[in-house]
């Protein structure tokens, strides 16, 4: 999801929503997460909710 290995700059007001949802949702990098945040109108249920999406989709592979 990180796009060609350019590191977004993450605010620091949403370090902790990041840290959040990164305990909720596993693996996946701050950047990835914030991208993900960004796609879903910076809305953190939605955001977890498609990341978990994401894992059970790969263990399903």
């Amino acid at each position: 999801m990180s796009g060609a290995g350019v590191k977004a700059s993450i605010p620091s007001s949403v370090r902790k929503v990041i840290q959040n949802i990164k305990e909720i949702t596993g693996n996946h990098s701050d950047e990835d997460i914030y991208a993900m945040l960004k796609e879903c109108s910076m809305d953190p249920n939605e955001t977890a909710q498609k990341l978990l999406l994401q894992v059970w989709s790969r263990k399903l592979e």
